[in-house]
């Protein structure tokens, strides 16, 4: 017969948990910024101007508007702040199994592909995209110590990793603890075809670090004027765009699952993710603009940005998973929402020995 939970490890686990997130949320808040754009008009772009029935200095302003939301330098702190939180999300669904109930050890590999803020929507913008991440993840239920309820993991990585418009690199590690607060159904009588799989506590500590550049030129699109007059214009920006992130979080999860007749399981859960980071940029860039049709040379913008924020402290999670079960393979996906917000799928593959 399984041994009952000891009671001692358990608060001692939570209470960690506990002054861990405690002291990531007494991290103060760091914001500093400082962004300026500079049109500068080609008299062929005064011309374009003048067809237009305004004046220099209004399509400028006009570019001036696009450029600003292109590179988000009229809100640096809160482009940092979402990417902050992105960084902190970027490991959900590679580090931890909520439903195969090891008894022994599990190793996996999996992929995750996030939308990690509403400003990865818009294809323009230098951080736009699905920003991937792999891991592995190595588990190991701790019954040969008397601990049967407890499974231990670890996961990392390092590797080349790109949005749609920077490249770099992403490290991610991490160590987390897993409890089975209460014990799964027993495979006898109707839980064959149909078994729950516990209520599971899991909390544990993870460090994700972003370092991204643009090492090609960055475009963008945008139209001025309006009606027969309107303009398509295009700017092909050169120089430098340096953007990184460091984000250490501590995770607490309540998660439960459902199997059916032994080959397929869904699972759910909740949980808070405590974080302490933040992400700093560095942008120096010269943009040649011209018209999309026709290539006129209507001007230049010079994009200079600089700053760094902390992301959200704190933010609500819920987790939806389904997994195929094909022995002691496992292959699963699992989609993750943040309050912050952010969204990410993961997949990939899991053997329990």
């Amino acid at each position: 017969m399984e041994r009952d939970l000891p009671d001692v490890g358990y608060h001692q686990a939570m209470r960690l948990a506990f002054v861990v997130s405690s002291l990531l949320l007494l991290c103060p808040a760091v914001v500093r910024a400082d962004a300026s754009v500079t049109v500068t008009l080609t008299p062929e772009g005064r011309l374009i101007a003048a067809s237009q029935g305004s004046s220099p200095e209004q399509l400028a302003a006009e570019i001036k508007a696009e450029v600003d939301d292109a590179f988000q330098t009229n809100d640096v702190p809160g482009f940092l702040r979402s990417f902050t939180d992105a960084t902190a999300f970027s490991q959900r669904g590679l580090a931890v199994d909520y439903v195969s109930v090891p008894s022994s050890f599990i190793i996996g590999l999996g992929g995750n592909a996030a939308i990690s803020s509403k400003n990865l929507l818009e294809e323009d913008r230098p951080t736009a995209g699905v920003a991937p991440n792999l891991g592995f993840m190595l588990g190991a239920n701790l019954a040969e110590m008397g601990l049967p309820r407890w499974t231990v993991y670890a996961n990392g990585f390092y590797h080349s990793a790109s949005t749609d418009r920077l490249s770099g690199h992403l490290t991610s590690a991490g160590a987390h603890l897993q409890v089975k607060l209460i014990q799964p159904a027993g495979d006898s009588g109707a839980a064959r075809a149909f078994r729950w799989t516990g209520l599971d506590v899991t909390s544990g500590v993870e460090y994700t670090r972003w370092s991204l550049e643009a090492r090609d030129a960055l475009t963008n699109s945008f139209p001025t004027g309006a009606g027969a007059t309107a303009v398509d214009m295009t700017m092909d920006s050169t120089g430098r765009f340096e953007l990184g992130s460091n984000a250490v979080t501590v995770p607490v999860e309540a998660s439960t699952g459902l199997r059916f007749l032994g080959i397929l399981s869904v699972y759910a859960g909740a949980g808070i993710d405590f974080t302490a980071g933040k992400s700093t940029v560095d942008a120096a860039l010269t943009g040649a603009i011209r018209t999309t049709t026709g290539g006129v040379d209507v001007g230049s913008a010079q994009v200079n940005a600089s700053g760094e924020n902390t992301g959200s402290p704190a933010a609500m999670r819920a987790l939806l998973g389904l997994q195929l079960n094909l022995w002691k393979l496992k292959i699963f996906t699992q989609g993750n929402v943040s309050q912050t917000p952010a969204a990410s799928v993961s997949f990939g593959l899991r053997l329990v020995l």
